[in-house]
């Protein structure tokens, strides 16, 4: 018996609609240890080089490390997608927590390798043994969330967990993620596009095994230190103010993503201070599946303009959409998230390439004219929800931006770099 692992690898080909399962391997599992490295191994001994990343041909696996779906802290709740990469054409892995991992080991699998492309848009639905398609053409438009709640209340049960795409995966933008758990994202890598070129809407899971380890009393005595880990100074600030903590940190290090990363300290910084975020937005913290750490922090427009908006917070989306785009108004950094999120796309990646625009409008390489009649200067934060909705639908100059800054350049055919 494989500790640790469901010990099955699930077979998905989305041409044919057929599906089967193989043993996953002792010799296989002790050789490539963790998620990451499986599903890299199952990728690599599934694809072909100079295979296109959104050419069918291109597989997409889905891999979970041996600690996924048991009580250990942090790592029992991850899962990674591994697949050629859209944004660089190496071979890539965007990894999410949550508890859709966890589902999917209590399900009976440790690998789920997609191959092919459906004819019209289907999700995958995995119910313990039972693996079928099913049409999503219902779902195709609708965010990651909203294709969350569809399933659930089609499939009848709420503790169903779900990794989807939203409209940006729908359309191959290389900013596009796969978002589970509606705010937690497989991001970086673009691989939210291979998803959706494979006309594949979702995954949605359910299991009902346990998972069991080798020697339970001292895997205990190991998840019990960590908690105690997590009680104490180290883990404070993930508890409490949550890790945009680091805000106030790294501008104080002079490491902060600036106007596009050409200054290492944000003037601002006090009007988006993790303290004054959690004061004034944070309404709700999250726990992941077996992590007594608690960091994911919801925050929530209570008035003014975007009224009832509601996201994640965190770091990465609030420097990247913030300080680096000159923003220093909560309001429109929450908004930008929320529309990463509901469109399907990186946060981070969209933050880089609006503050690339805004630094290339400044220099008097691109003009308004070009970018819609945005007003892309550095700080205007309508300028920055305004530009997510165009990447996010690929409209306008959101077509042009979609793929990232690499290809942006290229585009416009300035000298931008």
């Amino acid at each position: 018996m494989l500790f640790g692992y469901a010990g099955r690898v699930l077979y998905v080909d989305l041409t044919t609609g057929k599906t089967h399962t193989e043993k996953l391997s002792e010799e296989t599992a002790k050789k490539y240890i963790g998620g990451i490295g499986l599903g890299m191994h199952f990728y690599l001994s599934n694809s072909k080089a100079q295979t296109a990343p959104l050419s069918p041909e291109n597989p997409l696996v889905l891999s979970l490390g041996p600690f996924a779906g048991t009580m250990f802290p942090t790592g029992g709740n991850g899962h990674a997608f591994i697949s050629k990469s859209p944004q660089t054409g190496g071979v890539a892995e965007a990894v999410s927590h949550g508890t859709f991992g966890t589902e999917l080991k209590r399900a009976g699998y440790d690998v789920v390798i997609i191959t092919g492309q459906a004819k019209k848009p289907v999700y995958l639905w995995i119910d313990d043994d039972s693996v079928k398609l099913s049409d999503a053409t219902k779902l195709w438009g609708k965010s990651a969330g909203e294709t969350e709640d569809v399933l659930r209340d089609e499939l009848g049960d709420y503790y169903i967990r779900v990794a989807a795409i939203g409209l940006a995966g729908e359309k191959q933008s290389k900013l596009a993620t796969i978002v589970n758990d509606k705010t937690h994202a497989a991001g970086r890598t673009g691989l939210g596009a291979v998803m959706g070129s494979k006309n594949l809407k979702a995954i949605a899971v359910r299991g009902t095994h346990d998972v069991a380890v080798a020697k339970p009393t001292e895997f205990l005595e190991v998840v019990q230190d960590f908690h105690e880990r997590m009680k104490g100074p180290a883990a404070s600030k993930y508890r409490t103010i949550g890790s945009i903590e680091n805000l106030t940190v790294n501008n104080n290090l002079t490491c902060m993503p600036t106007y596009n990363y050409s200054a290492a300290q944000f003037p601002n910084i006090a009007q988006i201070s993790g303290e004054i975020l959690n004061e004034h937005y944070i309404t709700k913290i999250i726990a992941c599946n077996s992590c007594a750490m608690r960091c994911e922090h919801e925050a929530i427009i209570r008035d003014g303009i975007y009224k009832g908006t509601m996201t994640r917070l965190e770091y990465d989306n609030v420097w990247a959409l913030g300080p680096n785009c000159g923003v220093d108004q909560p309001n429109f950094i929450i908004k930008a998230a929320e529309r990463c999120y509901y469109y399907g796309l990186d946060p981070v990646s969209v933050g880089v390439t609006i503050s690339f625009v805004m630094d290339c409008y400044e220099r008097g390489l691109l003009s308004q004219e070009q970018l819609d009649g945005v007003d892309a200067h550095f700080g205007n934060a309508g300028a920055v929800v305004s530009l997510v909705d165009k990447i996010g639908r690929r409209e306008g100059v959101g077509e042009l931006l979609a793929d990232g800054v690499r290809v942006a350049c290229e585009r416009f055919g300035v000298s931008c770099e």
